[in-house]
């Protein structure tokens, strides 16, 4: 069998997917797996199927037995700390993430605490988060060798600092160490908007620069293990794990003379990360890792050919940009729901100056401890950095806003996309897929259920109600329908609104509007009455005290960023019950 690692990575990816699904929803797991095990079956040598299905349980119990813990509660526990921010609090304890609740505002990021007080199981599976430590009490450990690097990551911050300015060195840290924790969110829209959001996060391409300007300085055997040790400096990425983990069997192979299979290696890097990490199935920066090796495995060398009368140079960073994005862009749009349209333009005009950020920065941080060698390397960053800054000022005003998807839409554009590599490979059946396609979109743009979302614009609380084919926002602000990054045709915007009004959407549901403190709250409430006809328009709520609610459920506005216009909870209402989503279906509220 060729290339058999490809099979088997497959097969462990399909396990946890299986794995998840079941957890949540049995049948369709179950359907699932006999579907993959059979096209596997009758695809493939029988004997080699007996190891498939060996990685594909192991898929399933690792994925299963990372989620299925319980911590005992007024216990001391030894976690350190793995994220902090003014919002939430995340922490390791056995190489599993948990939440921490309470008093722990004075806990720093990379250092080991004991914790003592109760644990709770819910599972944020996009974040491989295994459930909620609500702390009663701690007591911080000495410093170990993690504490200790990120101690040094916050020196080596305000080092930069005073020579670049909080601005620049934020931007440093991000590129070159991927600690973005200090860039300010304009930037971040910023980075969004010109498709270059991989440069302020530690990915295969900063591996690849470090590597290569180790090994032509110091050869490749201890540039391996400098290159090992940033990635453990970094807070080893799924995008730098697997870029270590090809670069090293890259140079393996050739030493001892093996050919090197760049599919083989990383699928590979694939499998050893599912079974340490299983979750990341679900993690944005892994997947769109994956996709973008994947694609320039494929098509690299077909869009250089195709691009032969182009300079060597210009040939080699266009092949490589587009072939990175034919796999990964669809994924992007469906994830992210998003897509930019002058991301190439960005990526090849800017990405050479960024890799230069990346040799300074990396050079800064070993000679971090010699003045005025480290004042040089400053002087260097700092014009790459104002050069930087007046190319991403001017991409900005000139390339085109961002394009914004619904989860359908995005879905939709992924379809279409499938639809081509099929006509193109030659099944002309895929030709009546974009008829289904048509049948989504005209479903999605009429609303069969209820919707509420809940949207920031520039600190202004707004609340989108769609259904039908009315859809309105009510707003404490003053606010644009352009501010709104939604594909919804808004029909109208209430704005300055602070009183208790009603929206009567139908017989059966009420939507109260309750303002509070500058903040927008909304409740569903499910009437008895037979004789309500649909208003949607804002009424006051006089009647409040007479009104027959049998159920009122109210709907939570998560505290979490996301660019401002976009959706931060949605709510669908179907029957009696309330769905919520955020990334994807979350739970559904009684």
């Amino acid at each position: 069998m060729a290339r058999p690692l490809v099979y088997y990575a497959v097969t462990i990816f399909m396990g946890c997917i299986t794995c998840l699904i079941l957890i949540n929803n049995p049948i369709v797991g179950a359907f699932i797996a006999v579907i993959f095990l059979a096209s596997m079956y009758f695809t493939i040598d029988k004997k080699f199927f007996c190891l498939v299905v060996c990685f594909f349980i192991i898929g399933v119990i690792n994925y299963y037995s990372y989620f299925n813990i319980n911590l005992p509660s007024d216990s001391k526990l030894k976690v350190r700390i793995s994220d902090k921010s003014t919002y939430y609090c995340s922490a390791r304890y056995n190489d599993k993430k948990i939440n921490l609740k309470g008093n722990v505002f004075e806990l720093s990021e990379g250092r080991s605490v004991w914790i003592k007080g109760n644990f709770k199981k819910e599972a944020v599976y996009e974040k491989g988060i295994v459930g909620t430590y609500t702390v009663k009490s701690y007591e911080i450990c000495d410093e170990d060798i993690i504490s200790k690097i990120e101690s040094y990551r916050k020196w080596l911050h305000e080092r930069f600092s005073e020579s670049l300015g909080k601005e620049k060195a934020a931007l440093v840290m991000g590129v070159c160490f991927g600690d973005s924790g200090y860039i300010e969110k304009v930037q971040k829209e910023d980075f969004k908007k010109l498709g270059i959001s991989h440069v302020i996060s530690v990915s295969g391409l900063h591996m690849s620069i470090v590597y290569k300007v180790l090994e032509t300085v110091i050869g490749y055997k201890i540039a391996l293990l400098f290159s090992f040790g940033y990635m453990i400096f970094t807070g080893g990425q799924s995008s730098t794990i697997r870029a270590f983990i090809m670069i090293f069997i890259l140079k393996i192979a050739s030493k001892v003379y093996k050919k090197y299979d760049s599919l083989s290696s990383v699928s590979l890097a694939a499998i050893i990360i599912l079974v340490f990490r299983p979750f990341y199935i679900l993690d944005i920066g892994f997947m769109l890792s994956f996709l973008c090796v994947l694609g320039i495995i494929v098509f690299n060398k077909k869009i250089r050919k195709a691009l032969y009368k182009l300079p060597s140079t210009l040939n080699e960073s266009f092949s490589l940009s587009i072939s990175s994005q034919i796999f990964s862009t669809p994924y992007a749009v469906v994830a992210l729901k998003t897509f930019c349209l002058g991301s190439i333009l960005s990526n090849l005009v800017l990405l050479p100056f960024y890799t230069v950020v990346v040799i300074l920065g990396n050079m800064g941080l070993v000679c971090s401890a010699f003045y005025r060698l480290f004042n040089l390397i400053n002087y260097g960053l700092f014009t790459v950095l104002m050069i930087i800054e007046f190319i991403q000022k001017v991409l900005v005003a000139l390339l085109p806003e961002m394009l914004y998807f619904s989860y359908i839409e995005g879905l939709v554009v992924f379809g279409l996309y499938l639809c081509y590599l099929g006509i193109k490979k030659g099944y002309m059946q895929f030709k009546y897929v974009p008829i289904c396609i048509i049948f989504v979109l005209v479903f999605q743009s009429y609303k069969v259920f209820p919707e509420v979302s809940y949207i920031n614009v520039n600190k202004n609380n707004v609340v989108l109600i769609q259904y039908k084919q009315t859809a309105i926002a009510v707003t404490t602000g003053n606010i644009k329908v352009n501010d709104l990054k939604v594909p919804v045709k808004i029909d109208r915007i209430f704005e300055n609104y602070n009183g208790k009004s009603a929206i009567s959407l139908s017989k059966r549901y009420t939507i109260k509007l309750i303002c509070n403190r500058d903040k927008l709250e909304a409740l569903v409430c499910f009437t008895q009455e037979t004789n309500k006809k649909q208003n949607m328009e804002l009424l006051k709520s006089g009647r409040d005290e007479i009104t027959p609610f049998k159920d009122i459920v109210k709907l939570k506005n998560d505290e979490t960023y996301v660019p401002s216009g976009t959706i931060i909870n949605k709510y669908i209402i179907i029957g009696n019950k309330v769905l919520k989503f955020s990334q994807g279906l979350e739970e559904i509220i009684d």
